[in-house]
């Protein structure tokens, strides 16, 4: 290829033939990279700009190898609205206690208009609500394959999405510097001079069903009231505005590798939730026959892997609230167990790609459900007019 950009430039252009070269070389040489770690079998023109124009020497081209602080999610969060506007719009006048942006993105694939873009199904992610670094870290993934990779284009196509990559983020600062399992936020309580509310536990659903917790130092303090919290106002406001068409919502959490339905506050087998359980056990049985997980990933009710009730849960209170066909809650990345295990052997090399690839694997197969269900009612409907 070298020998053929070579000839076909003039001896009076020898200086830019040798420039154009080592361009064409570089520029082969970072698509290589970039396809192989960002996972692309071919990578869209605007991201592969974006990544020619801002990529540093010394730095990562895929967020999944970054350290993505919330300095790092703003700067990219801007970068790819930026430079794939077509693609992606990015809100974030919603702020924390700490002032810290809460995003919303949304993907959109560039050829839609509004009309054609509102009658799709919406499928809702929300990451970090528990302050972890590898939901927040899993989402900003997500968002990198719809938005990067040619061959995702199909998903933004045929379904709208919406992502709030880190629900927590002063919570999840907190967390990239202090020892422990901080989950809370860090609003300051000017009664009791205590710090945080356990956002996950916030929500309007069976909020004072496990007992009261009057002390704002509980690490599950859940707040005085149901959306006390910016965080959690902020996740319903977006709930409001979609709820019309939100077909599956998904709550990513840490320490864990599984996904989760409802009911997080009781021991049920409604036959309401017998569509999201039969779900779960076949998306999960296909991603652990595809992946080889080391350890399974596992299905059950949110009750039953706490193992206690937990009250005030987003996932119960979008199932109830919004009728919704899909709500779980998906945990990731086996923080506790793998601390364990790789006392004793270590884990295969690029063990954490496979769990990765996995965990978006989950994300396609609901979609996919998604958008069968959806096309079904569409083509239902049509035959009876």
């Amino acid at each position: 290829m070298f020998l053929i950009v070579t000839y076909s430039i003039t001896s009076e252009m020898k200086s830019k033939n040798i420039y154009i070269i080592i361009c064409f070389s570089l520029a082969g040489f970072i698509e290589f990279v970039v396809l192989q770690y960002c996972g692309c079998k071919e990578m869209n023109s605007c991201y592969s700009n974006m990544l020619d124009d801002l990529l540093n020497a010394n730095e990562v081209p895929c967020v999944e190898n970054a350290e993505m602080g919330s300095t790092a999610i703003t700067i990219y969060l801007k970068a790819i609205e930026k430079y794939c506007g077509r693609f992606v719009s990015v809100d974030n006048q919603t702020l924390t206690f700490q002032k810290r942006n809460l995003y919303e993105v949304l993907l959109k694939h560039p050829h839609d208009n509004a009309t054609v873009r509102s009658g799709r199904p919406v499928i809702l992610l929300e990451a970090g609500q528990q302050a972890g670094i590898e939901p927040v870290n899993f989402a900003l993934f997500v968002i990198e394959q719809l938005v990067a990779c040619k061959e995702n284009l199909y998903m933004l196509k045929n379904a709208r999405w919406v992502v709030l990559p880190s629900t927590n983020p002063d919570g999840r600062e907190f967390t990239r510097y202090t020892p422990g399992n901080w989950q809370k936020n860090l609003r300051f309580s000017e009664d009791d001079r205590s710090a945080g509310v356990d956002i996950s536990r916030n929500f309007d659903e069976s909020f004072t069903d496990c007992g009261i917790i009057l002390n704002g130092f509980d690490h599950n303090y859940p707040g005085k009231k149901p959306f006390s919290e910016s965080e959690t106002s902020f996740i319903l406001d977006v709930l409001n505005r979609y709820k019309n068409k939100l077909r599956a919502y998904v709550s990513i959490r840490r320490d864990g590798h599984s996904l989760l339905y409802p009911f997080a506050s009781v021991n049920s087998s409604a036959i309401e939730t017998d569509k999201l359980r039969d779900k779960a056990a076949e998306i999960t049985s296909k991603v652990n026959h595809k992946y080889g997980f080391i350890e399974y990933l596992t299905n059950s009710s949110i009750i039953e892997m706490n193992r206690k009730p937990v009250c005030g849960h987003s996932v119960d209170f979008v199932f109830m609230k919004y009728n919704m066909p899909y709500a779980y809650e998906m945990r990731v990345f086996l923080e506790s167990d793998h601390k364990i295990m790789t006392k004793f052997q270590s884990l295969p090399r690029g063990y954490d790609i496979t769990l990765r690839n996995g965990y978006f694997s989950v994300i396609k197969e609901l979609y996919n459900t998604v958008v069968e269900e959806h096309r079904n009612r569409t083509y239902l409907r049509t035959s009876n007019e």
